[in-house]
């Protein structure tokens, strides 16, 4: 009936495959950044400093509760995709209406739970008292949106496991046409700060659900559901979580560090966190074409392990890194190169920039670092033993935080990025001895036999 965009890797070229599925996902997650960037880029021009801090404060609050609900539903993708290759249209379809159910109580819950103590949890994220009112009222009403955030996640997932990249991508550049505008209108034409660019992004957020439904139900039959799909069934719940929660874990760990790497950021002076915040926008970007580039190495290497493959595994294994490395490299040098003109699109004040830059400094030296960790995370991923991943993800935020409470009260704002570099050092320290271990001794046993004794916390 519908078309739908396959990309089989267990034939054909090994780079071509990877690029293939990766250049989709890029465009579609920087086009998801934009949501943000967006409104502080604005903020930065057509507002002042506590604005932009306070932006600043309550994203990172906001960014926990967003990649959680995006690890659940990359855990759910799983259970969908295998679904769909074995044309079980009814558990497909009960395993959408089962995520749009759970995901979207859970998403509720935690965004009342934000909303009730928003100022209690920016208080003890260290929030300047100047900044608590702004942060305040940015998070609140960003909290509104966080139900339409779900369901269209859950959606966009669905298509993507059915082999459809492209549609999540259009509407996303719809929503972010949309998002723009209402930013312009609210906050440089209406003059309402804060609160109009959160109002903006909701309504957007709020029309990309609506677009996404209609969509999905008109031009995919997977899509129509009946009541009885939203029941919940303890068998697919339970195993739903199965593969959930290790995804969700991994992201949670994350960003829960990043949290608290803010409390001790919020300790700088203002005009030292508003350049923190805009360099930290630049990296979000520059970091984005590696977390895809890794999704391509994972799903390349369960896809041959599955067709029992592992010559070819290997090989696009070490294809993946050499693509990883050569794109850290490039985006260093455009970020070095570049990075005053960069924090240019974001703000306009002078010092603000200079901090920014200051911390771009550092960091475009050491994108090579993520370029690795990725690499190393996805094929892990792609054996199914998100243990490690959760475990090693976990060892970098714990050296990150402990770092970052000695770095950034003695080096500012370069501290942040010597911060994450220790994590990163750390993270490569724990993944490389277990990643030599499995391929020298148990790559076969993985990628070549279906066998019940590698390590996993999916099954």
């Amino acid at each position: 009936m519908e078309k739908i965009r396959k990309n089989d890797m267990t034939n054909g070229n090994i780079v071509k495959s990877m690029l293939i599925y990766t250049i989709p996902l890029i465009i579609a997650n920087i086009f998801q950044l934009l949501y943000s960037t967006i409104d502080t880029a604005i903020i930065g021009h057509f507002t002042d400093t506590l604005s932009v801090d306070s932006v600043g404060a309550a994203t990172s609050v906001i960014n926990v509760i967003a990649f959680l609900i995006i690890g659940l539903c990359n855990g759910a993708s799983i259970l969908m995709s295998e679904f769909y290759g074995a044309k079980n249209k009814e558990k497909l379809k009960n395993e959408i209406g089962l995520c749009i159910t759970i995901f979207s109580i859970f998403s509720i819950v935690a965004a009342l739970i934000v909303i009730i103590f928003a100022k209690i949890i920016l208080i003890a994220t260290n929030v300047k008292e100047e900044l608590i009112s702004g942060a305040t009222t940015y998070l609140i009403v960003s909290m509104i949106g966080v139900i339409f955030v779900t369901i269209y996640t859950i959606i966009f997932t669905a298509l993507r496991s059915m082999g459809d990249s492209l549609s999540p991508l259009i509407i996303l550049i719809i929503s972010c046409i949309i998002n723009i505008g209402l930013d312009f209108l609210f906050v440089a034409g209406l003059n309402k700060g804060i609160f109009g660019a959160a109002l903006a992004t909701i309504i957007a957020q709020g029309l990309t659900m609506i677009i996404g439904i209609f969509y999905a139900v008109i031009k995919n039959e997977h899509f129509r559901l009946s009541l009885s799909d939203f029941k919940v069934r303890k068998d697919l719940f339970v195993k739903t979580l199965k593969y959930s929660i290790a995804s969700a874990l991994q992201q949670v760990v994350l960003y829960i560090g990043k949290l608290l790497v803010q409390t001790q950021v919020n300790t700088l002076d203002f005009n030292e966190q508003a350049g923190y915040t805009f360099g930290t926008k630049i990296d979000d970007y520059a970091l984005e074409p590696s977390k895809c580039l890794g999704q391509a190495i994972a799903v390349f290497i369960a896809q041959n392990r599955g067709a029992k493959q592992g010559k070819r595994a290997k090989r696009g294994y070490l294809y993946g890194l050499i693509m990883q490395w050569s794109m850290a490299l490039f985006i260093s040098i455009i970020v070095l190169t570049l990075k005053s003109q960069l924090v240019q699109i974001f703000t306009k004040d002078s010092i603000n920039q200079k901090y920014a830059v200051m911390y771009l400094g550092v960091m475009g030296f050491i994108y090579l670092m993520p370029g690795t960790t990725n690499g190393i995370q996805s094929y892990f991923r792609g054996l199914g033993n998100l243990l490690i991943v959760f475990l090693s993800t976990s060892f970098q935020i714990i050296f990150r935080v402990i770092s970052a409470f000695i770095f950034i009260p003695l080096y500012g704002v370069r501290g942040t990025a010597f911060s994450t570099f220790t994590g990163w050092v750390f993270m490569i320290l724990f993944e490389l001895p277990i990643l030599i271990y499995f391929w020298k001794k148990n790559i076969r046993m993985p990628i070549e036999e279906e066998t019940n004794n590698n390590i996993e916390i999916v099954k």
